[in-house]
């Protein structure tokens, strides 16, 4: 009796601590400046991810994503981590140096981030690829709480480029690892009420 109310207790924290364990937001983005076609293109590729520390700018569409904005809260900062499905690599100070109609939705590019230096190939995100920035001094709800958004301008779409910001409206996807433990909890709780039925 005491094994099957100790598995039942295992299964228990096991399901609670998994609850408790971090999500990571995902979204899309919304157009701020571009033709209707640019825009249909770009927010239908592009999406982000962030899980508190750092936020990923997935493209799986046409264009490539040639600036990234951030309009930053007091006491953050961010840089470029990293890509990943190509030459993916972006260096501080975008030109132009404002996120391109980011002051009609009061967007105010605190840093920016540009991937083609004059005179080589670019190095944005494409199509397939991830980009990845390092933000310190955020939490995991500082875009839900507006202390935190990020633009993007995409080049290279059906008629010219578009401009996108971060929106506000997101679902929470749990991590990898929140799952293993989900799964597991309820596996060990179904395995001892399993067997308290025999």
């Amino acid at each position: 009796m005491s094994i099957r109310k100790g598995l039942v207790r295992c299964g228990a924290v096991a399901v609670a601590f998994a609850a408790l364990c971090t999500t990571a937001h995902a979204g899309q983005f919304s157009c701020i400046s571009g033709s209707f076609p640019d825009c249909v293109a770009a927010t239908s590729a592009l999406s982000w991810t962030w899980n508190g520390l750092d936020f990923t700018i997935a493209n799986n569409g046409i264009g490539y994503v040639s600036e990234v904005y951030f309009d930053l809260s007091s006491g953050m900062s961010v840089s470029f981590l990293g890509g990943t499905g190509g030459n993916v690599f972006f260096y501080p100070g975008a030109n132009p140096g404002s996120l391109p109609g980011g002051s009609s939705v009061g967007f105010v590019s605190d840093a920016s981030f540009d991937s083609d230096p004059a005179g080589t190939i670019r190095n944005g995100i494409d199509p397939g690829e991830t980009g990845t920035f390092r933000i310190l001094g955020a939490t995991l709800d500082s875009f839900d709480a507006g202390t935190l958004a990020a633009g993007v301008h995409v080049r290279d779409l059906i008629n010219s480029s578009a401009s996108l910001v971060t929106t506000t409206t997101r679902q929470t996807v749990p991590e990898p690892e929140t799952l293993v433990l989900l799964t597991a909890g309820l596996i060990v709780a179904g395995f001892a009420r399993r067997r308290r039925t025999s």
